[in-house]
């Protein structure tokens, strides 16, 4: 019988993949991110320089939130063409509870537009804006440590 080291199947996977342009990510590995640009987006029938508290998250590496609350991603999979399904626990950032964790799915346009819809029946679209067209409160905030 022929032993196979895991790990090197797992190494010569991906390479085979990356040779055909494919991600381990497309393999139904875990995303480290959502592809997307990380920065402030505006709910989508907003202009971005008519954004407010209500309309505007900021997507970070590990998660978005807006002036009251903050979800941390804490898994992110593939689940389809431009698809991520997303559990996220979730917190308002007045109170002490406990995180609410849920299950969201992502469907981007490109790396500047989602539309998420949860498992608890809400959907929310919204585009990047670049921070120089955001109203100036947001245009002074230094956003460069929670981009990265």
């Amino acid at each position: 019988m022929l032993k196979v080291d895991p790990a090197a199947v797992s190494l010569l996977l991906m390479a085979g993949m990356a040779a055909c342009g494919q991600s381990a990510v497309a393999a139904g590995a875990t995303a480290p991110a959502l592809p997307l640009k990380r920065g402030y987006y505006v709910a989508s029938d907003t202009p971005c320089n008519r954004a407010s508290n209500a309309t505007t998250a900021l997507l970070r590496r590990n998660g978005i939130g807006g002036s009251r609350d903050f979800c941390e991603f804490r898994k992110i999979e593939p689940a389809g063409p431009n698809t991520y399904r997303v559990t996220q626990a979730c917190r308002d950032l007045q109170d002490n509870a406990r995180p609410e964790v849920s299950t969201v799915t992502y469907t981007l346009a490109g790396d500047t537009r989602f539309t998420s819809r949860s498992n608890q029946g809400w959907t929310h679209s919204a585009r990047y804006c670049a921070q120089s067209g955001m109203p100036p409160e947001w245009r002074a905030n230094d956003i460069r440590d929670a981009i990265r």
